[in-house]
């Protein structure tokens, strides 16, 4: 397919693309990483591309679909990971952290036992104050306003150190899982 075709279907196919990704992952964030990805994928390979768009356009599906069940799979297998999705309509920037049943087997008590170690380790290598802000925030149950009287400082500089803290938190646990 031809550079300036390719082009004009970007459009298009991201529409296409995210669309499947969003019915199958149902977090906007995660459909938008996925169809970034397709297009880039698409990108790589606009050369060998048919010239049909019906095809390329089906192709941008399959691959949204392929790279989100991959990403589903990840997301199974880490489990931890689920604490840092955030809710949709969430006003302030609470963990979305789901009730969990009791633990039904043995080998559950020891996920659970890994999953706490590996969230206590990457809290243990946070800078103070961003440890503080996420252990005030999510065990306490503190407000911002609260925080920020503790620390200080205010509301809005609290917001920014959880999220900071938060990111980092995902990238520490994401290179020990």
């Amino acid at each position: 397919m031809e550079r300036e075709k390719y082009i004009s279907l970007v459009a298009q196919l991201r529409q296409v693309a995210l669309a499947r990704a969003l019915a199958l992952l149902g977090d906007h964030a995660a459909a938008e990483d996925v169809a970034d990805e397709v297009l880039l994928r698409l990108w790589e390979r606009h050369d060998g591309l048919h010239d049909d768009p019906e095809k390329v356009s089906r192709l941008a599906s399959v691959m949204a679909r392929n790279l989100s069940l991959n990403h589903l799979r990840h997301r199974r297998r880490h489990p931890i990971m689920r604490i840092f999705h955030r809710k949709q309509n969430d006003e302030d920037d609470a963990f979305n952290i789901p009730d969990l049943p009791a633990p039904r087997t043995p080998q559950q008590d020891v996920e659970d036992q890994e999953t706490g170690h590996i969230v206590r380790c990457a809290m243990a290598q946070l800078p103070y104050n961003w440890r503080r802000v996420v252990e005030m925030r999510e065990y306490e149950k503190m407000s911002f306003a609260e925080i920020a009287r503790v620390l200080g400082t205010t509301e809005s500089s609290c917001r920014g150190l959880m999220s900071k803290a938060r990111a980092r938190l995902v990238q520490l646990i994401t290179q020990t899982s």
